[in-house]
């Protein structure tokens, strides 16, 4: 694996930057990882991003819980009231994150009312995961990505297995997207 071409790839861009939007929708991840994703969604909501944010995720790794149980459990420890959180219990995947998102918006509002929706997860993972918002959610939504830690987490990403076992397996699917002409890297 190349080590420059991966760190561009994953990590050459920040989305630091809070753009306020109708939805956030907060990647689900295993329980002991979910937590991450949960703290970047609280300071997502605290610094005014979002009013909504989706909690994604089904009982994929742990089949005892729920990745959006852990995280909604999470984002109120910090601080983010009960009424602004939503849990999506059915996603399996990324591309079932978006697509169960999109149905619990639909329950609650008219899609066509809906102007933006901002994507949370880790840097690693950022890429795909707004890759696919932007093809499986509706064109008329401007789609945002937001993360923290872009640095620490290319810097960790080489000596810690845990990332670098999700470097490398991002690495492989976007490699195929882009095979398959679906993406240019």
């Amino acid at each position: 694996m190349d080590i420059e071409k991966t760190d561009k790839i994953l990590f050459g861009e920040n989305y630091d930057t809070v753009t306020e939007s109708d939805y956030a929708v907060v990647l689900g991840a295993a329980p002991e990882y979910a937590r991450l994703r949960a703290k970047i969604a609280a300071n997502f909501y605290k610094k005014g991003g979002t009013r909504q944010i989706i909690a994604s995720g089904a009982a994929v790794s742990d089949k005892s819980v729920t990745e959006c149980s852990v995280l909604r459990a999470e984002l109120i420890k910090l601080g983010v009231p009960s009424e602004a959180i939503i849990e999506e219990p059915r996603a399996y995947d990324t591309i079932q994150n978006m697509t169960c998102a999109l149905t619990e918006i639909c329950k609650r509002t008219d899609i066509m009312q809906v102007k933006s929706i901002t994507v949370i997860t880790e840097p690693f993972h950022m890429k795909r995961a707004l890759y696919l918002a932007k093809i499986l959610l509706p064109r008329f939504i401007k789609i945002y990505g937001y993360t923290e830690g872009v640095a620490k987490q290319r810097g960790q990403w080489k000596t810690d297995e845990r990332l670098k076992s999700c470097v490398e397996n991002e690495i492989k699917i976007l490699t195929q997207l882009a095979e398959k002409g679906r993406l240019n890297l």
